[in-house]
C-alpha cells in the first residue's frame, strides 16, 4: 500500500488537474454561448438566401452562369473544417474520417483540400493528401472575411476549370450532445424543383442576369460561413462536454485516493496502538 506522503501528493496532483479541466469547461461554455447565438442568427439568413436562389433559377430556366454549369475536367475540391486544439473528444476524428471516406469515393488522387484547423492540416499533410491551402490559429471571434476569402478562391478555381466540383465537410450542430459530420455540395449550384412548392416569380431590376451574377457567389460564401460556424459551435459543445466529464472523473479519483489514504492512516494508527500496548505489556 502506498505511504501517506505519496497519496497526499497524488491527491494534490489530481486536484490541480481538476482546476484545469473545470476552467476549460467554463471557457468552452462561454464560447459556446456566444458562437451559438451567432449561428442561430445566421441560419435564417442562409435558408432564406437558399430559397431565393432556388426561386430565381427555377423561374429562369434559361439562366446561364459559370457556377451552375458543370465542369467536365478538373479535380474535386473538399473544404474540411477541424479545430486548432484538442480536448474535444471525437470532434476531429469524425470529420477527418468523413473527409477520408469522401476522398476514397472520389479517388485519392482526384481530390484537393482546403483545410481549416491545425488538427486536420497536420493529419492530411502527414498522410500525403493534396492540400491547396490551410487556415490555422483562427481567432475565437473570427469574421466573415475568412469565408469571403475562401469562397472567392473556390469560385476562381471553378471558373477556371481547375476543379470539377466543390464540397464542404463540416460538423453540423444539432444539440449540445449531438453533432453530425456531413458533406454538402457547393459547386456546381444545383436546385431541384420541390414537388408541391410554388416558386416566386420575381420582378427584376435592372435584369435577371445581373441579379443572378450578384447572388450566386454570395450563396457560396454564405454556405462556407454558416458551415464554419456550425463546426465551431460543435467544437465548443464537444469540448465543454469532455471537460465536464473529465472534471467528474477527477472527483471520482480523489474520492478513491482519499478512501485509500484514510485506510492507510487507520492501519498506521492501529499498528502504533498495537506497538504501544505490546510495549506496555512487556513492561508489566
Amino acid at each position: 500500500m502506498p505511504n501517506l506522503r505519496d497519496l497526499r501528493k497524488r491527491i494534490r496532483t489530481v486536484e490541480n488537474i481538476k482546476r484545469i479541466t473545470s476552467a476549460l469547461e467554463k471557457i468552452a461554455a462561454v464560447r459556446l454561448f456566444r458562437a451559438k447565438g451567432a449561428l442561430f442568427n445566421a441560419r435564417p439568413y442562409a435558408r432564406a438566401l437558399d430559397c431565393v436562389v432556388a426561386d430565381l433559377l427555377n423561374s429562369q430556366p434559361e439562366a446561364v452562369h459559370p457556377l451552375i454549369q458543370k465542369n467536365l475536367t478538373g479535380d474535386a475540391l473538399l473544404i474540411v473544417v477541424t479545430s486548432d486544439r484538442g480536448f474535444c473528444g471525437g470532434f476531429n476524428g469524425r470529420i477527418i474520417q468523413t473527409a477520408e471516406e469522401f476522398a476514397a469515393k472520389v479517388g485519392r488522387g482526384n481530390v484537393r483540400f482546403i483545410v481549416f484547423g491545425k488538427k486536420g492540416t497536420e493529419y492530411l499533410r502527414r498522410h500525403g493528401y493534396n492540400i491547396l491551402a490551410s487556415h490555422i490559429n483562427l481567432p475565437a471571434a473570427f469574421g466573415f472575411a475568412y469565408a469571403d476569402e475562401v469562397g472567392a478562391r473556390v469560385i476562381d478555381l471553378y471558373g477556371s476549370g481547375e476543379i470539377s466540383e466543390a464540397h464542404l465537410a463540416i460538423t453540423e450542430f444539432v444539440s449540445i450532445g449531438r453533432h453530425v459530420p456531413r458533406v454538402t455540395r457547393l459547386l456546381p449550384i444545383v436546385t431541384k424543383p420541390e414537388p408541391g412548392r410554388s416558386y416566386m416569380n420575381y420582378s427584376y431590376e435592372p435584369e435577371p442576369a445581373s441579379t443572378i451574377r450578384a447572388i450566386l457567389p454570395r450563396l457560396v460564401k454564405t454556405q462556407i460561413w454558416t458551415g464554419l460556424m456550425e463546426s465551431v459551435v460543435s467544437e465548443h459543445a464537444e469540448r465543454m462536454f469532455m471537460m465536464q466529464r473529465a472534471t467528474k472523473n477527477t472527483d471520482d479519483v480523489i474520492a478513491g485516493l482519499t478512501l485509500v489514504m484514510n485506510k492507510a492512516r487507520q492501519a498506521m494508527i492501529t499498528r502504533e496502538l498495537t506497538d504501544i500496548v505490546g510495549a506496555a505489556e512487556t513492561m508489566v
